[in-house]
């Protein structure tokens, strides 16, 4: 469902933007910045939807951990990408 969303907001954006040069030349430039502020909207929409729909990769591991901590680390890691490969990453909490 976001990735639809995002797809949506991504298109309703150009559309505005697009349609804010025609509008500011037809009826003054005042009227430019309506169309052009709803597309700005309409694109932060499309990224707060994008930014919920990509899972966040677990830390990395780090000289200053202890061995076994990055072994775990090593083992989340490895575990994110075979997931984010597959395309069976976190799915379920997308809606998907």
């Amino acid at each position: 469902m976001a990735k639809i969303m995002r797809i949506v907001c991504c298109v309703l954006a150009c559309l505005f933007v697009a349609a804010a040069i025609p509008v500011g030349a037809l009826f003054g430039w005042v009227w430019f910045l309506v169309p052009a502020v709803i597309g700005a909207l309409f694109a932060g929409l499309m990224l707060l939807f994008k930014k919920r729909s990509e899972p966040k990769a677990p830390p990395a591991p780090d000289f200053m951990n202890t061995d076994e901590e990055n072994a775990r680390r090593r083992e989340e890691l490895e575990k994110f990408e075979r997931d984010r490969q597959s395309g069976t990453g976190n799915d379920s909490k997308n809606g998907k």
